[in-house]
């Protein structure tokens, strides 16, 4: 497993380093942490671009490096540490990268090149209206990255409560096998959620019997209950601590009420791949999810 983690010297980017020393010290075989220097930060934020030999760009641009190279110097010692603990695996090979360019676009185009199975970056927590419409560095790499990415939010516990939400797709059933190949038994605790989506409107719910309503939602709680138990049966063998849910409603609203419902931690879900078009008329479940739920968030890409 190759894991690309951006790293600022902030709180919240120590937690993504945390995160990835609690949840796949086990199966991590190459970690690389990648740190941004924005050459806007010169310019104030904005405004025209500083010529190269103008009075103290330079040197400025020499310190933001320096104090680059000492945050990637810092977590690559602290992240050394936590690794060589895992003594089931073999020692991870720790790697830095420092860029420059705006730090979204930068890990993006990082990943695009790399092709790490996992991108890890810290959230600020910004899911109000504002913060979703104006975006944020996490949920444009969620949005753009071309591979699974993890979003943290606060530290994890030992061992960490996590949801996984099943739906029987290809894209659920591919985070479940993650779910397993990634994290170890003695790491997390799994709670299965699958959610039966309303198919009915108000409407018709006034219009038809309770007899044919019945009818019509049972072969989907059916499917989702057997989702259930297929996969809680495959991550008993398997060693881990497990149950299992199932629930009706809106998908995306009754998986971020299970967060609480659970004391998860992390959640993690498929991600069925919208296109732009889809994804602004229809809205992504996993980004949404990402964007709402108080837990830190994986969205697994195939």
């Amino acid at each position: 497993m190759k894991i690309l983690c951006a790293v600022d010297g902030s709180e919240f980017s120590l937690w993504a380093l945390e995160c990835v020393g609690k949840l796949f010290r086990h199966s991590v075989k190459e970690l690389v942490l990648w740190h941004a220097v924005d050459p806007r930060i010169l310019r104030g934020g904005g405004g025209k671009r500083p010529k190269k030999d103008e009075p103290g760009t330079k040197d400025l641009s020499q310190k933001l490096e320096a104090a680059g190279q000492k945050v990637l110097k810092d977590c690559a010692h602290r992240m050394e540490m936590v690794l060589s603990q895992a003594t089931t695996k073999p020692f991870a090979a720790i790697k830095t990268a420092l860029v420059k360019g705006h730090a979204a676009d930068s890990i993006i185009s990082y990943a695009e090149r790399t092709r790490p199975d996992l991108v890890v970056v810290g959230s600020r927590g910004m899911n109000d209206l504002p913060g979703y419409l104006l975006g944020s560095i996490s949920r444009t790499v969620l949005t753009h990255a071309p591979c699974s990415v993890l979003t943290v939010k606060s530290p994890l516990d030992e061992p960490a409560s996590v949801l996984l939400a099943l739906d029987g797709s290809k894209p659920s059933k591919f985070a479940a096998n993650r779910v397993k190949e990634w994290l170890s038994p003695e790491e997390v605790t799994l709670h299965l959620v699958s959610v039966v989506p309303d198919i009915l409107t108000d409407a018709s719910k006034k219009i038809l019997p309770k007899s044919r309503l019945k009818a019509l939602v049972a072969p989907l709680r059916k499917d989702a209950q057997e989702y259930l138990e297929q996969y809680r049966e495959l991550f008993l063998k398997e060693g881990f601590q497990v149950v299992g849910k199932r629930l009706q409603g809106n998908p995306r609203e009754k998986i971020v009420e299970s967060v609480s419902a659970c004391h998860a931690q992390l959640v993690v879900m498929g991600s069925k791949g919208l296109t732009g078009v889809e994804r602004f008329t229809m809205g992504s479940v996993s980004e949404w999810v990402s964007a709402y739920a108080p837990s830190s968030v994986l969205v697994v890409r195939h």
